[in-house]
């Protein structure tokens, strides 16, 4: 079962506890590195983006459209809706020839916004370029126009889209289509639920493109160097895949999901990672994250302090003073 992670202190006391999992696995899925329960099944939400985007590649739709490093790391992404990644988006489009009118993604305040604590104003108005998940929704338009397939009912379960992007995830995961939870997530595409080791598992065979055929081993690379090269397009500037990579020296890739999911990677091991927190509360998964990468040895004394605002972030009063913190403390378990 899971345990516990994360404290939230009000003054000197606790006053909630979080509590999740989390594992590291290599290609062959073996677990090396974890705390709680590894076969926790739980929805994979954003943090199934690097896996959606396999079968576009892989189809010869990336090839055709010359869609670039940059581009393909904001299709696995959840970017900010700043103008750099609005301007991405729009590039995509045009290059399969389409535009945000084709997007069904729909439309939210851009993440940027609460990154540098901006309140929108009345006048503002958002379009679905600055989702967060508009890079995948254009992923999943380039496959289907690539494939001559209907574009207006491209979030449904049974459109070919989605049906090859279930097996690829079934692929890299090495977990059954037939066991894979469906659902749909936030911005209307189909989702999917496994055991929190095969998440893992699906980052370190992403990572590992020596042990598959030559064609899904150069798929599984553009995806990942894209990620690496790019980490900006994952999330953006003060949040927090773009900040780890930023704090690792590139040395750590990472995909948050909703409700308390982070999946990572550590590119030149070939090891995959994810943490759950089971309450779905964002702010314990990243202290979680931080402090598991920590203990693993992947996260160096002076990266954790570059990520002291994740590492143990203040509660506020609304006098914007701070009355308490959140803290992660567990210690994890070795299988080597």
């Amino acid at each position: 079962m899971p345990n516990k992670l994360v404290y939230v202190y009000r003054g000197d006391s606790i006053e909630s506890i979080h509590r999740g999992s989390a594992v590291i696995s290599d290609v062959e899925g073996k677990v090396l590195y974890y705390i709680g329960d590894v076969e926790f099944y739980t929805f994979l939400r954003s943090a199934a983006k690097p896996f959606q985007v396999i079968p576009m590649i892989e189809s010869g739709a990336a090839r055709k459209y010359g869609f670039t490093s940059r581009e393909i790391a904001i299709m696995a992404g959840s970017h900010s809706g700043e103008e750099v990644h609005t301007k991405t988006i729009q590039g995509i489009l045009e290059k399969i020839g389409l535009s945000e009118k084709n997007l069904q993604c729909g439309v939210h305040i851009p993440h940027f916004y609460t990154v540098k604590g901006i309140t929108p104003r009345p006048s503002d108005v958002f379009t679905p370029l600055q989702n967060n998940c508009s890079g995948k929704h254009a992923s999943m338009l380039a496959f289907s126009v690539f494939k001559s397939w209907d574009i207006e009912n491209y979030l449904d379960f049974d459109h070919p889209a989605q049906k090859m992007i279930l097996k690829s995830v079934a692929d890299v995961c090495h977990y059954p289509q037939e066991k894979i939870g469906r659902g749909i997530d936030g911005c209307g595409a189909p989702v999917f639920a496994m055991p929190l080791r095969n998440i893992a598992w699906g980052m370190a065979q992403l990572l590992s493109p020596n042990t598959v055929p030559r064609e899904i081993a150069k798929v599984y690379s553009t995806i990942t160097l894209a990620m690496r090269e790019n980490p900006e397009m994952i999330s953006g500037e003060g949040r927090f895949d773009y900040e780890l990579a930023k704090a690792s020296g590139g040395k750590i890739i990472s995909k948050s999901g909703a409700e308390g999911v982070q999946m990572f990677g550590i590119p030149d091991m070939r090891l995959g990672g994810a943490v759950k927190i089971e309450d779905g509360a964002t702010r314990a998964v990243r202290p979680a994250t931080i402090e598991f990468l920590h203990q693993a040895g992947f996260l160096s004394e002076e990266a954790v302090a570059d990520l002291e605002k994740f590492v143990s972030p203040e509660i506020l009063s609304h006098h914007k003073k701070p009355v308490g913190r959140i803290r992660a403390r567990f210690e994890i378990n070795r299988e080597f």
